[in-house]
């Protein structure tokens, strides 16, 4: 006598018992699973595989129910059971009852709930979820950041973080490390948490006794923003360890952005029609060239960068092209050169004047705006020149041998003052005086250079005039080449009057006598 089944197995008695005792035990895994779907809903990233699993339970339900068909005697068994039996057959063949109860649908329904049993544990466990979860035993550590102040950081300033450590296991977690990596553009200063109270943590590794389960810890890290950094997105890593073995890293991506800080430099003033030399001082009535660099010196990108001439009516000055120049963008650290041309009145006063350029823009967000004025200075002066007005010669011709003079008058034509004014007269052949000091001519005034010489030799002489002064521009020299006829000296009448006289008187003297002898 065949013992019945149990009553939990809701068999029919058809051998069928032994199968269907390994359900309860996979059941319960299939249970188990179910029950960590609330931790697998968690991570919106994983459903999907939640689907799967639900789907593939369904399939599993559906076997359960086959199988309990194929409890309740298939058509086939009936049609075997009406088989008349041979006894002599029956037998001779040996029975394997194990065997016998096994049919082709039995052994793929088996089959088929292994397979999925192990997809599920190899999907539950694979599929990790986009917090940072990681599961240790019965904890599962997870980070997540809860503030970032300012956002976004600013360079050269402080920055605060703060994040939440999670156990969302069953068992507490213990002795969890947390570590911070110092990567630029950020400086580690120190570390907080309401577990130590207002204490600080200035080591990179903060210490977590415990984590109770479904809990979590919630610390602060303050750091400070290099203040070279540009702007751009940077990532800060956490690294995560607890006494079971549990060990993952977090990347926290931080968005910095600086503010551009516009500046002007290299500023030049180059007269139009002169050499390249550059100058900040010009004269009235002249054109030149204002020549500068904008560059962005601060840490964020500057966008719609404007330079323009912010002249008012009563300036002197007068723009001659386009008093603007535009630049769509113009990243940290960079520069553009810009160009105006400008009329300097010819009626202006002689003193310094101030170029105004203003400057505006703003970053990449809008969220910070420039717009200020940077000032150029020049310097408006007077230029001296000297003209020799007049020339004259005592004797008008010179004689070789005899002393002479030149007298020059030398005439400030420009409209500065010139200063020091000296002349020498140079390749002169002969002795006496080749230089004279005239001092201070205004503008329109003229000085006499007076020269005393005696000529050396006859002929054509060639002699240069150099004259020196000084003016607002520096020192000055002018050169003028002069050509005069110095004459051979001619015999004196006097003298040959004189022996005329004598020797006639002599002759006379002697006539007279020889007749009286």
């Amino acid at each position: 006598m065949k013992p019945a089944c149990p009553e939990k197995y809701s068999c029919t008695g058809k051998k069928k018992c032994k199968l269907i005792g390994r359900m309860p035990a996979d059941q319960r895994l299939i249970n188990k699973i179910s029950g960590d779907r609330s931790l697998v809903n968690k991570t919106s990233g994983d459903r999907r595989a939640v689907g799967k699993i639900l789907g593939n339970q369904r399939t599993v339900d559906k076997t359960l129910r086959d199988r309990s068909s194929i409890d309740k005697k298939p058509k086939n068994q009936r049609k075997v059971d009406k088989i008349p039996e041979n006894p002599r057959s029956m037998d001779k063949m040996p029975v394997n009852r194990k065997s016998a109860n096994k049919t082709p649908i039995d052994k793929i329904s088996a089959s088929f709930l292994h397979f999925v049993l192990a997809l599920l544990m190899i999907t539950f466990f694979l599929t990790g979820p986009a917090s940072a979860v990681v599961v240790s035993g019965n904890t599962h550590l997870g980070v997540d950041v809860s503030e970032i102040n300012p956002n976004p950081a600013r360079p050269g300033e402080d920055l605060l973080i703060k994040i939440n450590i999670q156990n969302a296991g069953d068992e507490p977690a213990e002795n969890v490390i947390v570590g911070i990596e110092e990567i630029h553009p950020f400086i580690f200063k120190y570390s907080t948490s309401e577990l130590y109270g207002s204490g600080t943590n200035t080591e990179r590794n903060f210490q977590i006794e415990q984590i109770r389960q479904r809990s979590k810890v919630e610390l602060s890290f303050y750091l400070r923003v290099d203040p070279e950094a540009e702007s751009g997105i940077y990532q800060l890593e956490f690294t995560i360890k607890d006494k079971s073995g549990t060990s993952f890293s977090k990347r926290i991506p931080v968005r910095v952005e600086g503010n551009p800080d516009l500046v002007l430099s290299g500023t030049e003033i180059l007269p139009v029609n002169e050499d390249n030399s550059s100058s900040r001082a010009i004269v009235p009535g002249q054109e030149f060239y204002l020549r500068t660099s904008v560059k962005n010196a601060g840490s964020g990108n500057a966008k719609n960068v404007r330079v323009m001439l912010n002249l008012n009516n009563s300036s002197p000055l007068i723009p001659l092209e386009d008093n603007v120049h535009f630049f769509e963008n113009l990243s940290a650290g960079s520069s553009e050169n810009l160009s105006f041309k400008l009329l300097l009145g010819s009626n202006a006063d002689v003193k310094p004047y101030r170029i105004p350029l203003r400057i505006t823009a703003s970053n990449n967000t809008e969220t910070f705006q420039i717009d200020k004025i940077q000032e150029i200075g020049i310097n408006v002066l007077n230029r001296a020149q000297i003209d020799i007005s007049s020339l004259k010669f005592d004797p008008e011709i010179p004689v070789k041998g005899q002393q002479a003079s030149l007298t020059l008058r030398l005439e400030n034509v420009g409209e500065g003052e010139a200063r020091s004014v000296k002349a020498r007269l140079e390749g002169l052949e002969g002795s006496g005086s080749t230089s004279a000091f005239l001092g201070r001519l205004d503008k329109d005034d003229d000085a006499p250079a007076v020269f005393t010489f005696t000529p050396g030799k006859t002929g054509d002489q060639n002699v240069t005039l150099l004259v020196e002064y000084e003016d607002d521009f520096g020192e000055h020299q002018v050169s003028e080449n002069l050509t005069f006829n110095v004459k051979r000296q001619e015999g004196s009448v006097i003298p040959i009057v004189l022996g005329a006289v004598l020797v006639l008187t002599t002759v006379i003297l002697y006539t007279k006598k020889k007749g009286k002898l």
